[in-house]
């Protein structure tokens, strides 16, 4: 069957994901604190890099970043977290296969957000503390990125956030379909690299980016409430649309779809079933000459 095999194998990893949350919340916030600090040092990475490039050429600088960025979705894949984008298609895939409830999903979503905010600001604290960012070009580069990101038209900031969860989700997916840890790694890193230099808006990222942002010196057009309420609300709507509908729902859909199909195609070469065919009424003559064309 077209992907079933991918379907059943999230749907597993689901109902596996679900269980592991009921079984020790402290052990599965833990991990999506880790999740948090993973892609902490994405944004690490990616801001290091890309300060000084961007300014000279922004659109280099948003290359580089985007190269840099990829190890944050590795450390997650490979090394074991719990990402609530990820959860968009690893949880959600179980809701619709029917191995997981719609209410553990929902927990699902709420405890891996609540653990990436704790984590993604535990290490923006941190890096603070280091003095990292403190200089120029990266305070600058910090500043003029969470200026926009904090002051952005609200719907841009949604819609940025449905293509770039679109992209980690299919990366993710695309991990599922691969059986080397080196495929899962590029298939990883591409996606990243895609949405980071296309400037779509992470929402997990932005945890980390925007409260480095917020400790350091700053002006009015950055603030806490902007990063809660202008940002992370749209893009974090945006994200769950993305993952949710444009990989999780539709991959789904065909797959449910070709399964029905094939039921429909067995009932026909089995002489029975025809009131199951889309066209229940057609004649014996039409029903016969189906049997036909697929014999042939």
């Amino acid at each position: 069957m077209l992907y079933t095999a991918n379907v059943d194998a999230i749907a597993a990893m689901s109902l596996k994901k679900a269980t592991a949350m009921k079984h020790s919340l402290t052990g599965f916030l833990t991990l999506s604190v880790m999740a948090g600090f993973f892609i902490g040092f994405g944004v690490l990475m990616m801001v290091i890099c890309a300060a000084p490039v961007a300014a000279l050429n922004p659109g280099i600088g948003k290359m580089v970043g985007g190269a840099a960025f990829g190890v944050a979705l590795v450390f997650v894949v490979i090394g074991g977290a719990e990402l609530f984008t990820g959860y968009n298609l690893l949880i959600f895939k179980g809701t619709l296969r029917g191995t997981v409830t719609l209410a553990d999903c929902m927990l699902g979503w709420f405890w891996t957000y609540l653990g990436n905010l704790g984590g993604s600001m535990i290490f923006a604290l941190l890096i603070y503390m280091a003095g990292v960012f403190a200089p120029d070009p990266w305070h600058a580069f910090l500043n003029k990125v969470a200026t926009y990101k904090c002051n952005a038209p609200w719907w841009e900031l949604f819609f940025r956030g449905i293509f770039c969860n679109w992209l980690v989700c299919l990366g993710i997916w695309c991990a599922f379909r691969v059986t080397s840890d080196t495929a899962k790694i590029i298939m990883t890193w591409w996606v990243l690299f895609l949405f980071v230099t296309t400037g779509m808006e992470h929402s997990v990222a932005n945890m980390t980016f925007l409260t480095i942002a917020n400790l350091l010196p700053h002006g009015d057009e950055i603030s806490w409430c902007k990063m809660f309420g202008h940002n992370l609300v749209p893009v974090t709507l945006g994200n769950i649309v993305g993952g949710g509908f444009f990989v999780t729902f539709l991959y789904w859909f065909a797959t449910a779809m070709d399964e029905r199909g094939a039921k429909q195609m067995e009932a026909i070469k089995g002489g029975s079933g025809a009131g199951a065919l889309p066209r229940a009424g057609g004649s014996p003559e039409e029903i016969k000459d189906v049997k036909v064309k697929m014999r042939s």
